[in-house]
């Protein structure tokens, strides 16, 4: 039996990164035609895929006419839409009191406000193609993230977005899913290791990128309202969501947790 996405067409921001290029290998193999989007060109350029290089958009997720000007090229050079994949993001790590007003609006818009913009550029193409829209969101958007605050209202403001476009769109045959990963080993949390403030993104092990990525394309396919990877451990996050006080209560223990990981990573050279 061939691939549901056997000559469709996906568009995966923030595609020359871990999530997104994963992304992009795990819908080229199976048999998706793939276009990556970002604003390194030169990065986009290198991605290989099965099958060949993707098509390379650049793209600000910032700018309402760069979306724009991404859709038609995508629609242009590859004929049609089937699945906008929305991964592009950014974290800032430290208290909020001291965070750069330009750094928080650079997590706020292209976090959520880049996939508000995203979405509503490609509703007429994937209306057409009765196609399907995947936000990449996280755990931190069900979770409590000291010194992380900015990123974690983004990823629960994107999961809101999900479920209200959801309901919004049902009816024109556009499916709208939501992916929310633990953390995942990527260049960013990299990033995210030489601050001790983000103990909480080390509280479990670093997810593979293939994980989401295989969680993106089963979401695109079965037009699931929300998958958490992992599963159990999404389930606890979503359940405690539910009960504040407790969940405040557990933080010190998971930072204290993520702290040693943090460590351990660190002495292996991570």
């Amino acid at each position: 039996m061939g691939s549901a996405f056997q000559g469709k067409v996906v568009l995966v921001t923030g595609g020359a990164g871990g999530i997104g290029r994963a992304v992009a290998e795990a819908f080229a193999g199976e048999g998706a035609r793939v276009a990556v989007a970002g604003r390194n060109l030169e990065a986009l350029r290198a991605v290989e895929l099965p099958g060949g290089s993707p098509l390379a958009v650049p793209l600000d997720v910032r700018d309402a006419a760069a979306w724009e000007r991404a859709i038609a090229t995508v629609v242009g050079e590859l004929g049609r839409l089937d699945v906008l994949v929305h991964n592009a993001g950014v974290v800032e790590v430290g208290a909020l009191e001291t965070r750069p007003v330009e750094a928080l609006r650079a997590v706020l818009e292209t976090n959520l406000l880049g996939a508000m913009l995203g979405t509503r550029a490609a509703l007429p193409a994937l209306r057409a193609s009765r196609g399907a829209v995947v936000h990449v969101a996280s755990l931190g958007g069900l979770v409590p993230m000291p010194f992380e605050a900015c990123y974690a209202a983004t990823k629960a403001g994107l999961r809101q977005l999900s479920f209200s476009l959801r309901a919004e769109l049902g009816e024109a045959g556009v499916s709208v899913s939501v992916v929310t990963p633990d953390s995942v080993d990527t260049a960013q949390l990299a990033r995210e290791l030489r601050h001790d403030e983000a103990a909480l993104s080390f509280a479990n092990p670093p997810l593979p990128p293939r994980v989401v990525a295989a969680a993106v394309v089963r979401a695109a396919r079965t037009g699931a309202a929300e998958i958490l990877v992992p599963g159990v451990s999404g389930l606890a996050a979503r359940i405690a969501a539910a009960f504040p006080r407790l969940l405040l209560w557990l933080l010190p223990f998971l930072r204290r947790a993520g702290a040693r990981r943090m460590a351990r990573l660190r002495s292996s050279g991570r």
